[in-house]
């Protein structure tokens, strides 16, 4: 009754913001483009879901945002969009009761709050929810991202090499957009290795063969080392510390998702609600405590270099969707990341790294995928906390700019 309940609730919503068809315009008090161009009192064109034109003349515009900044909707390229909290408040354990309703309810619920937060594209990495709800989101049936999952990841209870490059073919077969592989161990277990060099190089090449990506969760010089030589995609996490690990990611153009924020203070504003469940112990945050230094240190040296491609990722999960803006807020307070590099690299440098040609930037014949907020992030990045206007695929979905 419940899931049925919200769903009608949800179709509502939907065909309320569904019903701008007619052509409309925006107008911007400054727009940036998500390549690092700016432009004031800018006028935005869009019919059918994609941008037409952008000029700087006057005259009637359909939404007056001349008091506010428009970027590109912003790109997570790392969530965990099925993660959550139960009932009682503590982080989701299979032994709670829990039917398969209420767990797509909780992925939808994340869903919404990630849109209205200004992020209009996620990769998700990996939970079989995550297919349906794409899918779901994408009939434009319920408000939500565009996502891009896995499904599932391949982790070192996948098996040899050969299971590997099997179980790769599988997920290709159901539908993933990427493939998610754990070639380390997470954080909260020291981020010790996961995966032979073997291993890494057949879920990389396998990935390859069925023309998807590979995001792949790695710690630590020798197997992050391993992970970029093998030609995957994309490291995730990435903590090392080891020059020749930067020359390598120069070398290969590899794109690296650091995670420097939003986890690790969604671990400790939470503590209660992770601690004592699996592998949430105080050893674990102990880890942790030590993983966000290295992850700090890190970006500080490396987020200077112009040839290292790095993108936005906010790596959340229970207690961080919707707050997902805070991670570019550390990197530029906390890691010195330039204002505007940090936009880029949540619009057109993560769409570049996603494959997506179409969104990430606001120029005609892109997607019509817009945020607003109040404020001047290139002035103070905290302005990105200031959501105030939301459109994905040229449908509004938040507008408290009324």
């Amino acid at each position: 009754m419940r899931f049925g309940i919200m769903l009608t609730v949800l179709l509502f919503v939907t065909t309320v913001v569904s019903s701008q068809s007619t052509p409309i315009t925006i107008r911007a008090g400054l727009l940036i483009d998500g390549t690092g161009e700016t432009r004031r009192n800018a006028r935005i064109f869009v019919e059918n879901s994609q941008i037409t034109r952008i000029d700087g003349l006057r005259g009637s515009t359909t939404y007056d945002l001349s008091d506010l900044v428009i970027m590109p909707g912003w790109i997570d390229t790392h969530v965990h969009l099925a993660s959550h909290f139960d009932s009682d408040g503590k982080v989701h354990r299979t032994t709670v009761d829990e039917t398969a309703g209420q767990a797509m309810l909780y992925a939808v619920e994340n869903a919404y709050k990630t849109l209205i937060a200004g992020f209009t594209t996620v990769q998700s990495m990996g939970s079989p929810l995550d297919r349906e709800l794409r899918d779901w989101i994408a009939r434009g049936v319920i408000p939500g991202p565009h996502i891009l999952t896995s499904i599932s990841p391949i982790t070192n209870e996948t098996g040899d090499s050969d299971r590997i490059r099997l179980a790769i073919r599988e997920r290709a077969q159901a539908g993933a957009d990427v493939i998610t592989v754990f070639a380390s161990h997470g954080i909260h277990h020291g981020g010790n290795r996961a995966l032979s060099d073997k291993q890494i190089d057949a879920a990389c090449s396998e990935a390859r063969a069925q023309g998807l990506r590979s995001a792949v969760y790695a710690n630590g010089t020798d197997v992050v080392s391993a992970v970029i030589r093998a030609g995957c995609s994309s490291v995730e996490h990435g903590n090392l510390d080891s020059e020749s690990v930067l020359q390598l990611f120069s070398e290969h153009q590899t794109y690296w998702a650091p995670h420097l924020g939003l986890s690790y203070d969604n671990y400790i504003k939470n503590k209660e609600r992770f601690l004592g469940i699996g592998q949430y112990t105080e050893d674990s945050y102990l880890l942790m405590e030590i993983a966000h230094r290295t992850s700090l240190d890190t970006f500080i040296e490396t987020v200077t270099r112009s040839d290292i491609k790095i993108v936005f990722g906010s790596n959340a999960i229970a207690g961080a969707h919707g707050r997902n803006a805070e991670e570019l807020v550390t990197r530029v307070q906390d890691g010195g990341q330039d204002t505007m590099e940090a936009i880029i690299s949540a619009t057109s440098r993560a769409a570049e790294s996603l494959r997506l040609d179409k969104i990430g930037t606001l120029a005609p014949g892109f997607t019509a995928n817009l945020v607003a907020v109040s404020g001047n992030p290139l002035d103070d990045i905290t302005a990105l906390r200031n959501v105030q206007f939301v459109m994905k695929e040229g449908r509004v979905y938040l507008n408290l700019a009324r």
